[in-house]
C-alpha cells in the first residue's frame, strides 16, 4: 500500500474510495482526532468523504480543512493525527493518502500495522464520531512561516514575485503570504479549480510558459509549486530555473550561514550539493529518498536543514515535513538580502549530470534483474535505496520510483565523456532488465 510518500496510485484503480474508507477505519479510533486536508484534484472530495466516513465509523472525530497544502495539513495535526488526500506532483489521474501523527509523517512500522489491519479487516467499529469544518489552518501556517523570515527586510525591498501554483493547493496560501510579507505578487494558475493549466510536476517542460511570463513582467523571481505545495521550484530574474541541484546547494549555504550543523540530503544528491554543504562548514548526512527518511534523520541527528534535489525542503525549526510555502518565502528573503539569484547560483560549482526515467510494469522485478547485472557497472557499490556506484570523479544511481511505475537513472561525473560512458553502461542494463 505504502510507497516512499504514503499511498499513491491511479484513482479508482490502485487508490479507490473503498481503500480510503478502510484506511480511515484502520488509522483512527475512539477519542482520536483527525485533521483532514486535500489538494484540488477532482477525485479529492470522493476520497476525502470516504476516509472521513471510515474515521468516524471507528469513533474518531474529523476536522475538515478543505483545500490545503500538505505542510498546512501536517502543521494542523501537530498535536493530533492528520491525513492529506494528494498525489503531489503526479498527473491528475493519480491520487493518494499521506498520514501524519504529531505533525510528522507516520513511521514505516505504523504503515505496516495499518496495512495489516486493512488486509485482515481487523479494525474496531466504535462510532459514530463527529466532524466539523475549520478555516484557521491556513492562517496558522502563514503565521508560522512569516515568523521564520525577515519580514521587515522584504517589506523594504518589495520584490516582484510571480507565483505559479499550478492550480494546486498552493493557490489558497502562497500569493497571500507573499503579499503579507511585503512582495508585489503576480499570480499565475492560482485558481483552485481542479482544471490544471500545466503539468503538476514543476519541471522545465511544464514551466516554459511560466518562464516566459516571468521575463515579460520583469519578476525578480518566480515560485512554482506542485499539486500539494510541498515542493517549490525557483526561477531567477532572467526567468531561468535555478536547477534542482544548484537550488538545493544555494539554500543549504543560506541555512548554514545562519547556523552550522548537519544537513540531511539523499542518495540522489549531487557532488555540488555535498561540496556546498562542506564548504560552508556543514556536515553531510545521507538518507534514503523520501521526506520521511530525511525527517527521521534530521530528528535523530539534530540537523539544521534537510532537502532533496526535487524542491522538497524541511525546516526543522518549523516542523519536520517538506514545506514549499516556507521554501518560496525563504528564496524571496534571500533575494532581498543578497540580490540577484542568477548571480548567486552562478557561483555554485556544478558538474555534468544526466537524469532519465524508464516506464515499467513491475518495479520490484525490474530492480531485481538490474541487481543481478549491477556488477558490470563497476565502482564502489552501495545496495540499499537502489544501486549506487561511486567512482573517483562521479557516480551513478539506479532506483525504482516509490510513487510511479518507473525506474530512474541519475548520473554525475566531473568529466563529460566519462559521464556519457557511465550513463550509457547503466542505461543498457536498465533497458535490458525492465519488466
Amino acid at each position: 500500500m505504502f510507497g516512499t510518500s504514503g499511498i499513491r496510485g491511479v484513482f479508482n484503480k490502485e487508490v479507490t474510495p473503498e481503500l480510503a474508507l478502510q484506511v480511515g477505519l484502520a488509522f483512527l479510533g475512539k477519542g482520536k482526532t483527525l485533521f483532514l486536508g486535500r489538494d484540488t484534484r477532482p477525485s479529492g472530495p470522493v476520497l476525502e468523504n470516504a476516509l472521513a466516513s471510515g474515521a468516524m465509523s471507528a469513533g474518531g472525530d474529523v476536522v475538515r480543512l478543505g483545500i490545503a497544502p500538505t505542510p498546512t495539513t501536517a502543521y494542523a495535526s501537530r498535536s493530533s493525527l492528520g491525513a492529506m488526500i494528494t498525489a503531489s506532483h503526479n498527473p491528475p489521474e493519480y491520487n493518494g493518502i499521506k498520514l501524519f501523527e504529531s505533525g510528522e509523517e507516520i513511521p514505516r512500522g505504523r504503515e505496516t500495522l495499518i496495512e495489516k489491519t486493512v488486509r485482515e479487516r481487523s479494525w474496531a467499529l466504535d462510532g459514530p464520531g463527529s466532524e466539523r469544518i475549520i478555516s484557521t489552518a491556513i492562517r496558522e501556517h502563514m503565521e508560522l512561516v512569516l515568523g521564520a523570515v525577515d519580514v521587515a527586510l522584504i517589506q523594504k525591498k518589495k520584490p516582484k514575485v510571480l507565483v505559479d501554483a499550478g492550480n494546486g493547493a498552493g493557490c489558497v496560501i502562497m500569493p497571500y503570504v507573499l503579499r503579507e510579507a511585503g512582495c508585489k505578487v503576480v499570480a499565475l494558475n492560482c485558481e483552485p479549480s481542479g482544471c490544471f493549466a500545466r503539468g503538476l510536476e514543476p519541471n522545465s517542460q511544464n514551466l516554459e510558459e511560466t518562464a516566459r511570463i516571468a521575463r515579460s513582467i520583469g519578476a525578480d523571481l518566480a515560485i512554482a509549486h506542485d499539486g500539494d505545495a510541498d515542493r517549490a521550484i525557483i526561477l531567477d530574474e532572467k526567468g531561468l530555473m535555478l536547477g534542482l541541484d544548484s537550488q538545493l546547494a544555494l539554500i543549504c549555504q543560506e541555512m548554514l550561514s545562519r547556523r552550522k550543523g548537519t544537513v540531511v540530503t539523499t542518495v540522489e544528491a549531487s557532488l555540488a550539493i555535498r561540496e556546498a554543504i562542506e564548504n560552508y562548514g556543514g556536515k553531510v548526512e545521507i538518507a534514503s529518498v523520501g521526506s520521511l527518511h530525511v525527517a527521521q534523520s534530521l530528528k535523530k541527528r539534530g540537523g539544521v536543514f534537510g532537502g532533496e534535489p526535487c524542491g522538497e525542503y524541511i525546516f526543522p525549526k518549523n516542523h519536520l515535513v517538506p514545506d514549499g510555502i516556507m521554501a518560496g518565502l525563504k528564496f524571496a528573503e534571500m533575494f532581498c538580502e543578497n540580490g540577484s539569484l542568477h548571480d548567486a547560483v552562478g557561483k555554485i560549482k556544478t558538474y555534468p549530470m544526466k537524469r532519465a526515467k524508464y516506464p515499467c510494469k513491475d518495479r520490484s522485478k525490474s530492480i531485481a534483474r538490474i541487481l543481478k547485472k549491477a556488477g558490470d557497472i563497476g565502482g564502489k557499490q552501495t545496495i540499499g535505496d537502489g544501486i549506487r556506484a561511486d567512482f573517483g570523479g562521479g557516480w551513478v544511481l539506479i532506483r525504482a520510483s516509490g510513487t510511479e511505475p518507473i525506474v530512474r537513472i541519475t548520473c554525475e561525473h566531473k568529466d563529460k565523456k566519462e559521464l556519457e560512458a557511465l550513463f550509457s553502461k547503466a542505461e543498457k542494463i536498465v533497458r535490458g532488465s525492465l519488466s
